[in-house]
């Protein structure tokens, strides 16, 4: 506190400035984070190829004769390396990581942008990579403490943002599930609980706590 009222714009430098993860970074936290993240090192890079929308996804191309995507290929659990193996082309920048400043892979790029913008808080409500992976997470809690409502939003907490939740962030948490849940069940959901457990692992890792670093 003494810091911030002595130099409020860290001028000064009396501390580290809050930061936001790299592109790479941050998509590898999702995947630790939900347990899908792989450690294989080396290799080849893990291809990139657009999807039906024209968004630029990883997955191997398969196409026919008149260039029209065949069945995909499974990847083997390829998909879930680091960032870092991702294939890198000009032309072909992978969705997630072009939203939060993937480098120029122009010549010369000395220094990274980095940015604040409103694609990146879409790309956490909609993206299918971080819709995947919430759920992921999800089911992983619950093979982890079971059934317990308390437990599995106190681990979820925990393994997100690195501490455990106050009483009073854990009930405004449990409220959310409650609220989700019985919206899903209404909604005829085949797993409304699992559903609105996702839903919430996928607030905590669009949660400023999860993407900055203080």
């Amino acid at each position: 506190l003494a810091l911030h009222a002595s130099d409020p714009d860290n001028r000064l430098l009396g501390r580290v400035s809050l930061r936001r993860l790299d592109a790479e970074s941050l998509r590898d936290a999702v995947l630790a984070t939900s347990g899908s993240l792989i450690p294989t090192r080396n290799g080849p890079p893990v291809p990139v190829m657009a999807d039906r929308v024209g968004q630029w996804v990883i997955g191997k191309e398969n196409l026919d004769g008149e260039r029209k995507p065949g069945k995909s290929v499974d990847l083997m659990g390829e998909q879930h390396r680091r960032s870092l193996y991702v294939q890198v082309r000009r032309s072909r920048k992978l969705s997630f990581l072009a939203a939060f400043d993937a480098p120029a892979m122009e010549p010369n790029c000395a220094k990274r942008p980095v940015s604040t913008v409103a694609p990146q808080a879409l790309i956490f409500m909609n993206n299918k990579f971080v819709v995947d992976q919430s759920r992921i997470m999800a089911e992983r809690l619950q093979k982890l403490v079971g059934d317990d409502l308390g437990r599995q939003l106190a681990a979820g907490w925990e393994h997100a943002l690195g501490h455990e939740p106050t009483v009073a962030e854990l009930s405004r948490a449990r409220e959310f599930l409650q609220k989700q849940t019985a919206l899903f069940k209404e909604r005829k959901y085949k797993q409304p609980g699992l559903t609105a457990l996702a839903n919430y692992c996928q607030a905590l890792m669009s949660a400023n706590r999860f993407v900055y670093v203080d």
